[in-house]
Parts: C-alpha cells; structure tokens; sequence
C-alpha cells in the first residue's frame, strides 16, 4: 500500500461531458500539480483519466466521474510514495498539501461551472433529478416509484 492514499469526492453540477472533457486535459494537471508527472495510462471519456505518476511521488492518480442527477461527482484518488524519504507528521503535511490543493482548484472550477445557480437549484437545461433510477411520480415527488402498469393509490 502505498504511503499516500488520498481519495476525495466533489459534486460539481455541470454537464457531465463538459467536466470530462475539462478535467481529462493534460495540460490542466501540469498547472494544479507541478511537481507531479501524470502521464496517462487509461482514457476512459466521460468515466475519467487514470495516470502513471512520476516526479516528487511515485504511483498512480485517477479521476472518475459518476453522473449523478444533474451534474457529476469528481472522484479523485492519489495513491503514491513520496520520491524522498518522509517520516511522521511529514507524511500528514504533505497528504494535507495535496489535498488543499485538489480542493483549492477544484472548488475555483466548480465556482466557475456553477456561476448563477443558486444552491440547490436544478441546473438549466438539465432534466429532472431521477433517484436510483426510478421513475418520478407524475406530482414531481421523485422519491414515490411508479410500478409499471400499476395505479397509484
């Protein structure tokens, strides 16, 4: 298991593809991590990016991007060991730095996508927000299930 083992995950409420697309860019890691090398080792379009990382750590990154209602949660994993030896609050520090800097530009690039929308608010153009898949009930309660064939009573 490696030393760092980070994981985290955002909802951004934006086009699902649009984020893919976004955050697939290679030139937009080099910019949020200078110190890393991520050179991509699976593609995966809208589900994400998985890297090979080099530089100050070595091991692995993925994004994987699960659409949810009308946006997309970032799931974000940095599995690595620092290339120099780091012991004891070092590690935290470090973890700590990592992830402050994935929230710090993640959370500026969903402020930007989510620019006009007030909080809980439905994103414009999207289509109702459907539970576990279930169909909503014709009221818009979206937590009543229809059964195919079947009336409501």
């Amino acid at each position: 298991m490696p030393l760092l083992d980070i994981s985290c995950d955002d909802l951004v409420v934006a086009d699902p593809a649009y984020v893919a697309e976004r955050l697939g860019s290679d030139t937009l890691w080099r910019e949020w991590w200078p110190d890393l090398t991520l050179t991509p080792s699976e593609r995966r379009g809208r589900e994400g990016v998985r890297w090979a990382v080099t530089g100050a750590a070595i091991g692995t990154a993925e994004w994987w991007l699960e659409a949810v209602r009308d946006g997309v949660v970032v799931h974000w994993y940095l599995r690595v060991d620092p290339a120099k030896p780091v012991r004891g609050r070092a590690v935290e520090r470090l973890k700590e730095r990592y992830v402050a800097a994935y929230r710090e530009r993640l959370w500026a690039f969903k402020d930007e996508l989510e620019a006009g929308r007030a909080a809980g608010e439905r994103r414009t153009g999207s289509d109702p927000a459907i539970v576990s898949g279930e169909d909503a009930d014709p009221s818009g309660d979206p937590a009543v299930p229809q059964t195919p064939g079947k009336a409501k009573r």
